[in-house]
């Protein structure tokens, strides 16, 4: 790999040497034909440098500043191989990914199985959008295009193997990537396989991007969001830079690009912890006194607030909610709420983000008394030390675009919050 490096690099500079030994040729200064001083008989300076100690040094020192030109033109995704020889990056849109599969066997119940893990809905987003961007590739096909995806989901029928399984494999040919690999012995032990693993499938590529959409922001983010972050509570986040539009309050933040579509917005506020665990409950409530406070809208009674299901009784909210787009992904509603109570769009869930316990939030906003409305995605985490529950927070205002990818970056941004 590297003696091809090196014969690529240095053949580039073939035709720029032959170019200036060809020009130095011509320009009646340098030709010793044309000016006497360049005839080294003549000459006593370059009578010296024709000298065989001179001219080792030379050329130790034209090779050396060779290699180095080579290494310094080497691309990143060539040097970082992950401790394993040179990989190249890796390739794919946001939540984009290969599906490769034996045609003949994208039928019947795998075809229902396999699309009921990857075909399902984004959550929690005001209409469909599917989680993924598919490329359905049949493995019997030229699959040298899909080597370097990002996102590989590989699907086998072998009749030998020991077990049904699902293997994990990550930099496996690029940097970053991860392929997932199933494998059964029958059709119906492949089907039964993916609908046992759906959840497990969907986060394992769900994560991955996140993580690599976090690792973009830590490169390209808004400094003047993580300074003033850094000013107000003493802890720093990478948010996309587009967002520098802000507003400062007592123990609030609130910055974003300020558009009419595509806006993206993040915002950070504390409240006073009491020593119960968090809840989905207490989460709705702190959130609406915050967000009326900080974020009203053009006339008195406008607010933002997080989106209800009208009241009803059990049996009719039930029914509507299995109506709505998002119910496909599991609408969330606050747990011992009741039934003839509002009901907020949220779905939480407690899980571990950088070594810490927090409550994760996906939900739907509104401005009360007023037409606009979009997702959120908020994490709560607690301060021990200063009793304090620290909530940050990323909303989108999208009426007339996709939301699924802008909404996927406001949710990896909470990932880098320090």
């Amino acid at each position: 790999m590297l003696s091809e490096i090196i014969f690529e690099k240095t053949f580039t500079f073939v035709p720029i040497i032959v170019e200036l030994h060809v020009n130095l040729m011509l320009n009646p200064v340098m030709n010793p034909m044309k000016n006497p001083m360049m005839n080294p008989m003549k000459n006593p300076i370059l009578n010296l440098m024709k000298s065989p100690q001179l001219t080792r040094f030379a050329w130790s020192a034209l090779t050396v500043l060779c290699l180095l030109i080579v290494l310094s033109c080497t691309s990143k995704g060539e040097r970082d191989g992950d401790g394993v020889g040179h990989k190249p990056a890796s390739k794919g849109q946001p939540f984009e990914m290969v599906v490769i599969i034996p045609e003949q066997l994208y039928v019947g119940e795998v075809k229902d199985s396999l699309d009921e893990v990857l075909r399902c809905s984004t959550p929690v987003l005001p209409q469909h959008e599917p989680l993924f961007r598919l490329n359905m590739v049949w493995s019997d096909g030229n699959l040298t295009t899909w080597r370097t995806f990002r996102e590989r989901f590989v699907v086998e029928l072998n009749r030998r193997a020991a077990r049904p399984d699902i293997g994990v494999a990550r930099n496996a040919i690029a940097i970053p990537q991860l392929e997932v690999r199933v494998v059964a012995r029958s059709t119906h032990e492949l089907a039964v396989l993916l609908g046992q693993q759906k959840e497990r499938l969907r986060d394992l590529f769900v994560e991955h991007e996140l993580d690599y959409m976090a690792d973009n922001l830590r490169r390209k983010y808004s400094r003047s969001t993580a300074e003033a972050l850094q000013a107000l509570a003493n802890h720093t986040i990478c948010v996309p830079p587009g967002l520098k539009a802000s507003k400062h309050a007592k123990d609030f933040l609130w910055t974003g690009t300020n558009l009419n579509d595509r806006d993206q917005n993040f915002i950070f506020y504390t409240y006073p912890w009491d020593g119960r665990p968090l809840s989905p409950e207490q989460f709705v409530a702190k959130r609406d006194s915050a967000l009326r406070t900080n974020i009203p809208g053009s006339r008195p009674d406008q607010w933002m607030q997080t989106s209800r299901l009208p009241a009803a009784s059990e049996s009719s909210t039930s029914d509507e909610a299995a109506s709505t787009p998002s119910a496909e992904v599991g609408t969330a509603v606050s747990s011992g709420a009741s039934s003839t109570a509002e009901r907020p769009l949220i779905l939480a869930r407690t899980r571990t983000l950088n070594d810490c316990v927090v409550q994760e939030v996906h939900g739907l906003w509104e401005l009360h008394n007023g037409a606009l409305g979009g997702a959120f995605v908020s994490v709560e985490r607690i301060d021990t030390a200063a009793q304090l529950v620290l909530v940050t927070e990323g909303f989108i205002y999208s009426p007339h675009s996709p939301k699924r990818n802008i909404m996927r970056e406001m949710e990896a941004a909470l990932r880098t919050f320090e």
